[in-house]
């Protein structure tokens, strides 16, 4: 998307920076659960992995701030918006590589060593609590980018572990994962949530 934003299209660029600050707010939103509700079970189960975990933290931080900046100071219709946009593309680009080796490092060195360490029922306590303390909206913008990148089973299980929810929250998440996919992948998740698809 930033790739393809027309600097002589207020629109476009208006859009680009739209999508920055839900990514952003995604983003942040993960460092924080992170910090709250696992941070205490690195440092019991895994601390020899927390120096790099918390480093690797604090430069995103840094570089989320520093992009969200480059956005909020973006020029309206220029010559110049023109550079800024592709100084913005370029700095996605090196966060994005970045970041890839960053999740790459907790989906194999820091989940196996909790799910080593922590019972089913502990694991799936931890991610409850974290579910529990997203604001509905706020986690409507979560299942839009979660959504597409999971499997049927992914979304399904998704789905089933939020309802829970009083009927008109579990409403928000359905709509926003149906709006997030095409309507053949929502229809086969419909399918796969007990009670969903005569909703």
């Amino acid at each position: 998307m930033a790739g393809a934003a027309n600097p002589t299209d207020q629109a476009s660029v208006d859009q680009l920076a739209q999508e920055w600050l839900r990514v952003a707010t995604v983003l942040n939103g993960h460092h924080a659960h992170e910090d709250r509700f696992c941070d205490p079970l690195i440092r019991r189960h895994a601390p020899d992995l927390r120096d790099e975990l918390e480093n690797a933290h604090r430069v995103s931080r840094d570089t989320i701030a520093g992009l969200t900046k480059l956005f909020s100071d973006l020029p309206q219709l220029s010559t110049s918006a023109n550079a800024s946009l592709a100084r913005i593309y370029r700095r996605l680009s090196d966060f994005t590589a970045t970041y890839q080796g960053h999740l790459r490092f907790e989906e194999e060195q820091v989940m196996p060593a909790l799910n080593a360490a922590l019972s089913n029922d502990e694991l799936a306590e931890v991610t409850m609590a974290i579910r529990m303390s997203v604001p509905p909206p706020e986690m409507c913008v979560f299942i839009r980018y979660m959504a597409p990148s999971m499997n049927l089973f992914e979304r399904a299980e998704m789905l089933i572990g939020m309802q829970g929810a009083p009927s008109e929250v579990f409403e928000q998440f359905r709509s926003a994962t149906e709006d997030s996919l095409t309507p053949a992948d929502y229809a086969a998740v419909a399918r796969s949530v007990p009670g969903l698809s005569s909703s």
